[in-house]
């Protein structure tokens, strides 16, 4: 629920976006049976909880999965009520520090984002408009980057940069020995390079 467009003005609050894979948590009824799902583009995968069943009208909560943490950002619908249509993000986000105490995960983590110690490759701003997604603002994490002697092969301290695709590669290829260059951390060793955006 963010846009990668330059921030609008106006009265605005913004929290960080961590490194991970972006998600819902979605409590609903299978077959009359109350149940909880990570739910992304690529997987859905039951999680076990312990929760009022109440909450299975349709709760979807937005977050970013690290590992078996799940990083809790934002909430769309509550028992079927759509409470990102009827609040700003700020009174949604604070509500939702109160509302994980009602939920035990089992086999996960749930965390507020504002307890989070994750790495994060960025930030959410938003306005404090009823209804209205939020603008992702990238980190300027220059790094100093030492291009190897194998080709494509670029070192960031002990870490190594990707190269994905070959217009990477060829930009690169471009920047000399040794560059400043604007790169998030990957959290496994390795660094990807930020790609500006034209808008």
């Amino acid at each position: 629920m963010v846009f990668k467009k330059p921030v609008p003005p106006g009265p605005s609050f913004s929290v960080p976006q961590t490194i991970g894979a972006p998600g819902w948590i979605v409590f609903s009824y299978e077959k009359n049976i109350p149940v909880c799902m990570w739910i992304t583009s690529r997987e859905c995968i039951p999680l076990q909880v312990c929760a009022d069943e109440r909450i299975c009208s349709d709760t979807i909560i937005r977050c970013e999965k690290i590992k078996n943490d799940f990083v809790v950002s934002d909430i769309f619908m509550y028992n079927g009520n759509c409470v990102y249509a009827c609040s700003s993000f700020k009174q949604r986000y604070d509500w939702l520090k109160d509302f994980l105490k009602f939920i035990v995960p089992l086999n996960f983590k749930l965390i507020h984002k504002s307890d989070s110690k994750h790495k994060s490759r960025g930030e959410e701003v938003y306005l404090d408009d009823i209804g209205t997604p939020g603008y992702y603002r990238e980190y300027e994490n220059l790094v100093t980057v030492k291009k190897l002697a194998i080709p494509d092969c670029y070192q960031i301290g002990e870490d190594y940069l990707r190269v994905p695709d070959l217009k990477t590669s060829q930009y690169l290829r471009t920047l000399g020995q040794s560059f400043e260059l604007a790169c998030v951390n990957n959290g496994d060793g390795s660094w990807s390079m930020i790609e500006k955006s034209n808008a």
